[in-house]
């Protein structure tokens, strides 16, 4: 009876490490299949060969399909600059210039959350829809409340995520994985 309970204590643990090493993995901490670039992290490896499925779990639980890099390259922010949690009840600015691309946009969605029925009108906008300064550089601010300028309402009550994609990436990025030119993300004021 007594080894009965041990092997089944020890089961329930092994099964719940292993779950909690998997969705770790998922989300890009440790960095074994993702690389980060300040607050950005990428999964080089998404729609190639050497995928493996941890990579693409971590599209597939979002109800995303990994694409091949010379299509598209996606960032994820969960941070921001500082390295603390994206929170829905304060305001971020993201700044900056973006790498040589035909296209890009930039999203939030929560993490917790796979109804994207529920996503806010303002979730998301594009490069053509961006107002740009005189040296190319935007600035798109992230808040529940409303904003002047380029203003996206992020996806989530509490923590969200920024999904910044490039589509038909220049060379650089695709072969050398270049983020040199990648946007800030400052914090604001909170509610």
């Amino acid at each position: 009876m007594n080894s009965l309970v041990k092997l089944a204590v020890s089961s329930i643990a092994g099964l719940g490490l292993g779950v909690i090493s998997a969705q770790m993995l998922i989300d890009g901490y440790g960095n074994f299949f993702s690389v980060n670039h300040g607050p950005w992290t990428s999964w080089p490896t998404a729609g190639t060969r050497s995928s493996n499925p941890y990579v693409r779990a971590h599209y597939l639980v979002h109800d995303r399909l990994p694409v091949s890099q010379f299509e598209l390259n996606e960032l994820e922010a969960r941070v921001d600059d500082e390295g603390k949690q994206l929170d829905a009840n304060c305001t971020y600015v993201v700044k900056g210039l973006m790498p040589k691309t035909r296209w890009w946009s930039l999203y939030t969605f929560a993490p917790d959350s796979n109804n994207r029925s529920i996503l806010p009108k303002r979730a998301g906008i594009g490069s053509q829809q961006v107002f740009y300064q005189s040296d190319g550089s935007f600035s798109i601010k992230l808040s529940g409340e409303p904003q002047t300028g380029n203003w996206l309402i992020p996806a989530a009550s509490h923590e969200f995520v920024i999904v910044l994609r490039h589509y038909n990436p220049s060379r650089s990025i695709t072969n050398q994985f270049n983020f040199e030119n990648l946007p800030s993300i400052t914090k604001g004021k909170c509610r």
